[in-house]
């Protein structure tokens, strides 16, 4: 099992490397495959997107891709948005929230693939914005287990003016803030399989540098393409899994 966790790890790691997702999408499918059960699998996951996004903020920030001075709002905004989500879980009804988060997935998405790779207007620099952005995505990430990337990546290049890479680089940092806030939340109810965690943690680290590394190869067009269609695949598996239940 050592063998097919580690394999899985870089696996996961590369994807969300390249494409700045956290990865549990595809992670946990394939636990479930391998014979865990669901609670046991997130877990895994979300110890794997712990040290995954923790590497790509490193490198992202040694290669300068963004400063973390002012981007680090998203991420505090995500964490009071998401502690909001799971409130609004118990008020709400489950029809209302999966339909006004598939809207807003399928509208992001639109303007994702509609617009350019090349900012077209000046990046809006604005660190209260930032945290109601994080907030905002926070909210959808608490209320259906989401790591927010999907929602924080076209937003950022159709609306903010950031430039498709560097957007998608903080999609994955926002999902630090968001796996560490479950990771704390499942060490406290004891649900961590530390070994098996750490294993596909670790081995996803060498996934995540070569993902990162791929993504400077590929040019911005054909980047935007290949996202747009890995993204109209990951929302199609979520409205499935949403509408199926």
């Amino acid at each position: 099992m050592t063998i097919e966790l580690s394999l899985l790890g870089v696996v996961v790691g590369t994807l969300s490397g390249f494409f700045g997702i956290g990865g549990g999408t595809v992670s946990v499918p394939l636990l479930l495959y391998l014979g865990f059960g669901i609670k046991e699998a997130i877990g895994i996951s979300v110890m794997q997107m712990v040290a995954g996004s923790l590497m790509a903020a490193y490198i992202h920030q040694k290669n300068k891709t963004y400063t973390i001075r002012d981007i680090k709002y998203f991420g505090f905004g995500g964490l009071i948005g998401a502690a909001i989500g799971g409130v609004l879980v118990k008020v709400l009804d489950a029809s209302v929230l999966e339909g006004t988060f598939l809207g807003m997935v399928a509208f992001t998405l639109g303007r994702l693939a509609l617009s350019s790779p090349q900012p077209t207007r000046p990046e809006v620099v604005n660190r209260p914005l930032y945290g109601l952005i994080g907030s905002a995505i926070g909210v959808f990430s608490g209320m259906l287990g989401v790591g927010g990337s999907i929602l924080m990546t076209p937003i950022l290049v159709s609306f903010m003016g950031f430039e498709l890479k560097k957007a998608s680089a903080i999609g994955l940092f926002f999902v630090l803030f968001t796996s560490i806030s479950a990771l704390v939340t499942f060490a406290i109810l004891g649900m961590l399989n530390w070994h098996a965690g750490a294993v596909m943690a670790l081995s996803s680290l060498v996934g995540i540098w070569f993902g990162i590394w791929l993504v400077d190869k590929v040019h911005l067009r054909h980047y935007k393409q290949i996202l747009v269609v890995f993204y109209i695949f990951i929302f199609s598996l979520t409205a499935y899994k949403l509408i199926a239940g």
